[in-house]
């Protein structure tokens, strides 16, 4: 039977983490899937292990760690269904995919091409998935980490707001976990490789809107998110500097040249602050996606 769902899952050094993630694809029900295991070039044996373990499963291996939208691009070039991106530090419920999938093309979601599930701590917490596109102050601010002393700055964009009780479109949701519908995939193109790491769902969500295609978020598909395994492993410095690189692509790409030019007050500001936070030993565990 051809499937209906295309899992994509992008590894870099979470071999643990991964093989829970890939037997919770394997136990889903209602959908059919193909996985598909990118691996960035994990030096704790990840790829082996997918190789020996999960047979079914189709196995890219980078010799190098290529980031994750290119690698995200390598699963999308071997999909033709409907895709779901998977990290490997999600683990999904049975019914997580299918209720997600049955969302997408409920009667009144024509225009849905992206869909968001509900994200949960291990402990069963609600985890914050939603966020408003940025202008181009909340990038400044991101940059600045002002808002790690004043969250209140950036209150719209981290949609402080939202009721995850309901089910609703938004501007986008966390990449963790995100499903594409075919055509929305054929209309929006592939990842931008400009971003290493970071925006990169941001950017696609965009890009989506501005083809007239919905992002859904919906409480009806739970799954569980540990959050950042791959990246925590990275010094606060050069996840400081992968997030300023996206920021400002993303800058250029919707606020032009001048404005983002702007941005260098902040830009410094996180130049300084990530060594000193390193130092001081300061830094705490962060989503891969979250800022």
């Amino acid at each position: 039977m051809r499937p209906n769902l295309t899992a994509i899952v992008v590894s870099w050094n979470v071999r643990g983490q991964l093989s829970r993630c890939l037997k919770s694809l394997a136990d889903s029900t209602g959908v059919k899937i193909k996985s598909i295991v990118v691996d960035n070039a994990s030096a704790d044996g990840s790829a082996d292990f997918v190789h020996g373990n999960f047979p079914d499963i189709t196995l890219i291996r980078n010799q190098t760690n290529r980031g994750f939208a290119a690698a995200v691009n390598q699963g999308l070039a071997e999909a033709t269904s409907d895709v779901v991106l998977v990290n490997p530090d999600i683990e999904l419920r049975p019914e997580t995919l299918a209720v997600m999938h049955q969302r997408m093309y409920a009667n009144h979601s024509q225009r849905v091409g992206i869909v968001g599930p509900k994200l949960i701590y291990p402990n069963g917490s609600l985890q914050p998935s939603v966020k408003r596109f940025p202008d181009w102050f909340d990038l400044f601010l991101i940059l600045s980490k002002v808002p790690n002393l004043l969250p209140n700055l950036t209150k719209r964009y981290n949609a402080l707001d939202l009721d995850y009780r309901r089910e609703q479109i938004v501007d986008q949701v966390m990449g963790s976990c995100f499903m594409i519908k075919r055509a929305c995939l054929d209309d929006v193109g592939f990842f931008d490789e400009g971003f290493w790491i970071w925006f990169e769902e941001v950017d696609f969500c965009k890009r989506a809107s501005l083809q007239n295609w919905w992002t859904l978020y919906t409480p009806a598909a739970p799954a569980v998110h540990t959050r950042g395994a791959s990246f925590a492993q990275s010094s606060t410095t050069a996840k400081q500097q992968a997030l300023r690189h996206s920021i400002i692509h993303y800058s250029r790409k919707y606020f032009g040249v001048l404005k983002t030019r702007l941005l260098f007050p902040a830009e410094l500001m996180s130049i300084i602050s990530a060594p000193l936070i390193d130092a001081l030993n300061l830094k705490k565990p962060t989503a891969a996606k979250d800022f």
